[in-house]
C-alpha cells in the first residue's frame, strides 16, 4: 500500500520525468562540495582546481596536527554533554507541554520559537553580555551551557511532535492495565516518542559540532573547537588537511547516523549499548573534569595567537624544559583579538598584536608592563626593532616578527615590468587583481600613489578614496585570507600581500615573484605582550626568553616563513632561507618603508571611507 501512495496521489505530483530529473539534479547539487571535498582530500597539490596525484599525506598531516585534534575533541566533548543534557530536558519539557495543561502553557510554547527565529549574531552577544554580568567564567563550561540553551527549544519541539501525535488511549490502556505512571512511561510512553527524541538528539548534536558563531562569543582558554580553529588557519588559507579531517567528519556522520537509524528500528536498545553510551560518557566527563582538577594550574602557559605563527617544536621543548604546559587559541585578525579581551574574555598570558594595535591596548589599559629582568636574551633583538612609536619605552612588548606588504605576480601571466603600486591600477588586468582587505594597508597605498603621507586630513582622504573608487571596477575582490588559493588556481595573476605569503608562494612554485614598489612599502612588527591580568605572567616572561634565543628563533622563522629581528638567529638559518630576497629583501631602490600607525580618533572617518567604498 505505501508503494502505491508513493507512486500516485490525488494531484498527481511527483509522477513526471523531469521532475525527478530536477530532484536527483537537486541532490547532486547539494552533496558536489562534500564529494569535491572528499576526492581532493586525497589530491598531493594543495588546490581544489587542479588534481595533480593521489597522496594520503594530508591525513598525516592531520594525524600529526595535535592541536586539530585538540579542537576536534573538544567539539565532540561539548557536542556529546550539551547533546545528552539537551535532550533529556527537551524530552520532560515536550512532555510537559503536550501532556499538561497549566496558566502560561501556549505563551511558554510560543517563547521556544524565539531562539529558532532570533539571529544567531544577537543570541552569541546576548549570553556573552550574561556570563560576563554574572563573571562565569569563559572555557568548555560557558560553551557547552550556550549549546545547551540555543539548541533546547530546536530539540523540545521536534520532539513535541511526537508527543502531541501520540494518542492518549495507549496510555489509558495501560494504566488500566495494571502498570504505574513511571512503568507507562518507560515501557509505552517513552518507545512511542522514541523517534522523536533521537532526531532530536541527532539535531542537538550537529548544531553543536558545526557551530561557530555562538561558540567564537563563548569561548575562552583551552577551548578552541573545530570550526574556530578552521576559521584561524584561513589567514595562511584552506589546506586539503582541513579537506582530510572534513572528510574524517563526514565519515564518522555517516556511521553516526546508521547507528541512529538502527536505533530508531530498534524496538529495545540493548543492555550493553546503555553501557557502552554510559561509559563514553563517563570517560568524557572524567576527562573534561577529573583531570583538570589534579593538574598543576601554576604550570601553565595561555597563548592567544595566529593560528601557524608559532613552531610546535619549539613549543615542546620549552614544555620539555620547563615543564610547563602550555595552550594555544587563534585569532585571524588584531582586531578580533581586541575584540574577545574588551568583551571580557581573560585567562590568556600572551599576545601577538601588530604595532599599531599595542598602543591601542596599552591606552585602553589592556596591557601588563614586561619585566624584562626575566628575559635575559632580549639583548639578542636587532635594537633598530625596540623603542618604536607604538611603544617608545619598550615597556609592554618584545619585537616577535615582521614584515612587509608588496606585490607578487604570476610571471607566467604577466610580463611587465613591476615596480609601482599603480600597476595595480593597470586596466590589462582586470579582474585579475587582488587587494588585501586591511582598511589602513589600502589606504596607505592609495595615498602614497597620490604623492602625499597618510594622515589624519579629511582632504587627503577623500582624494585617496576617489582613486579608491576608480580602480574598484578592476578588481577581482578585496581578500587577504584566500591570496594563496587564488594565485596558485590562477584566478588573479597580481596581488597585494604579505611577504610571508608570497615567501610561501615562491616556494609552492618559482613563477610567483615579489615586487617592490618604489614608492615605499608598509612595514609591520608583531609583538609579544602580555595582557592585563595575566595569570601566569611570569610563565609567559619565560616563554619569550626562550623564544628569543637564536637558535629557537631560527627554528621559529624556518616555521612560520617570517623574519624576526634576531640577526644571530638569522645566521643560524638554512641559506635558502638566510639569503631568501623575499623574507630578506634589498631595499635599498624603494623611497620608503612606513611603519603604519594608529590614527586614533580619525579611524572612525577612515572606516566611513572603507564603508563606502565597499558598498559601491
Amino acid at each position: 500500500m505505501a508503494g502505491n501512495l508513493t507512486r500516485k496521489n490525488d494531484l498527481n505530483i511527483g509522477q513526471g520525468t523531469w521532475v525527478k530529473i530536477v530532484t536527483m539534479a537537486g541532490i547532486l547539487f547539494l552533496m558536489l562540495p562534500l564529494i569535491l571535498l572528499i576526492v581532493f582530500s586525497f589530491n598531493e597539490g594543495r588546490t581544489l582546481t587542479r588534481w595533480e596525484s593521489f597522496s594520503l599525506k594530508w591525513y598525516k598531516a592531520v594525524f600529526s596536527d595535535y592541536s586539530l585534534w585538540l579542537s576536534l575533541k573538544n567539539s565532540l566533548v561539548i557536542a556529546i554533554i550539551s547533546t545528552l543534557i539537551t535532550t533529556i530536558l527537551g524530552t520532560l519539557t515536550a512532555i510537559l507541554i503536550g501532556k499538561y495543561r497549566f496558566k502560561g502553557r501556549d505563551l511558554f510554547q510560543n517563547m521556544l520559537y524565539v531562539p529558532v527565529i532570533l539571529p544567531e549574531i544577537i543570541f552569541g552577544v546576548a549570553i556573552l553580555a550574561l556570563f560576563m554580568l554574572i563573571k562565569f567564567p569563559l572555557g568548555l563550561i560557558s560553551i557547552i551551557c550556550a549549546h545547551i540553551t540555543f539548541s533546547f527549544p530546536f530539540t523540545t519541539l521536534i520532539i513535541l511532535d511526537k508527543v502531541l501525535n501520540m494518542p492518549d488511549s495507549v496510555e489509558e490502556a495501560s494504566l488500566d492495565l495494571g502498570a504505574s505512571k513511571w512503568q507507562t512511561f518507560i515501557h509505552v510512553g517513552l518507545p512511542n516518542i522514541a523517534p522523536g527524541v533521537i532526531s532530536g538528539a541527532l539535531f542537538a548534536f550537529t548544531l553543536s559540532i558545526d557551530d561557530f558563531i555562538v561558540t567564537f562569543f563563548t569561548a575562552g582558554v583551552g577551548s578552541s573547537t573545530l570550526p574556530l580553529k578552521i576559521y584561524s588557519l584561513i589567514k595562511f588559507g584552506v589546506t586539503p588537511s582541513i579537506n582530510a579531517i572534513s572528510t574524517i567528519l563526514i565519515v564518522f556522520t555517516f556511521f553516526a547516523l546508521l547507528f541512529t537509524d538502527q536505533l530508531q528500528k530498534s524496538e529495545l536498545i540493548g543492555k550493553k549499548v546503555k553501557l557502552t553510551l554510559a561509559g563514553v560518557i563517563l570517560l568524557i566527563v572524567f576527562s573534561l573534569v577529573i583531570i583538570p582538577l589534579f593538574s598543576n594550574q601554576d604550570s601553565k602557559l595561555n597563548i592567544y595567537n595566529f593560528s601557524d605563527y608559532l613552531s610546535p617544536e619549539v613549543v615542546k621543548d620549552f614544555e620539555k624544559k620547563t615543564g610547563i604546559e602550555v595552550t594555544q587559541d587563534y585569532y585571524t585578525n588584531n582586531e578580533e583579538m581586541l575584540s574577545k579581551l574588551q568583551m571580557g574574555v581573560s585567562g590568556y598570558d600572551l599576545i601577538v598584536p601588530t604595532g599599531y594595535m599595542v598602543k591601542i591596548m596599552q591606552l585602553k589599559g589592556l596591557l601588563a608592563p614586561i619585566n624584562e629582568t626575566n628575559i635575559k636574551n632580549v639583548k639578542y633583538i636587532n635594537p633598530k626593532f625596540r623603542f618604536l612609536p607604538f611603544d617608545p619605552t619598550g615597556k609592554y612588548s618584545i619585537p616577535y616578527a615582521y614584515g612587509f606588504t608588496s606585490i607578487v605576480y604570476n610571471s607566467d601571466l604577466v610580463k611587465d615590468t613591476i615596480d609601482s603600486w599603480k600597476a595595480l591600477w593597470n586596466s590589462k588586468y582586470r579582474d585579475n587583481i587582488l587587494m588585501t582587505d586591511n582598511m589602513l594597508e589600502v589606504f596607505w597605498v592609495a595615498n602614497r600613489i597620490l604623492g602625499q603621507p597618510f594622515d589624519t586630513d579629511p582632504v587627503k582622504l577623500k582624494k585617496a578614496l576617489d582613486l579608491l573608487l576608480l580602480q574598484k571596477p578592476l578588481l577581482k575582490k578585496y581578500e587577504s585570507n584566500t591570496t594563496r588559493e587564488l594565485m596558485l588556481n590562477g584566478d588573479v595573476s597580481i596581488a597585494m600581500t604579505w611577504n610571508g605569503l608570497i615567501a610561501r608562494l615562491n616556494t609552492a612554485d618559482p613563477k610567483f615573484k615579489l615586487a617592490t614598489p618604489k614608492e615605499g612599502i608598509p612595514f609591520f612588527v608583531d609583538n609579544l605582550c602580555i595582557p592585563a591580568g595575566a595569570p601566569h605572567k611570569e610563565n609567559a616572561e619565560k616563554f619569550i626568553n626562550f623564544l628569543i634565543d637564536p637558535a629557537n628563533s631560527a627554528r621559529n622563522i624556518a616555521m612560520i616563513q617570517y623574519p624576526m629581528p634576531n640577526e644571530k638567529a638569522r645566521a643560524l638559518l638554512d641559506p635558502s632561507l638566510r639569503d631568501n630576497p623575499i623574507m630578506f629583501p634589498n631595499l635599498t631602490n624603494v623611497s620608503a618603508l612606513e611603519l603604519i600607525e594608529d590614527k586614533g580618533n580619525f579611524n572612525k572617518q577612515i572606516d566611513k571611507a572603507w564603508t563606502d567604498l565597499m558598498a559601491r
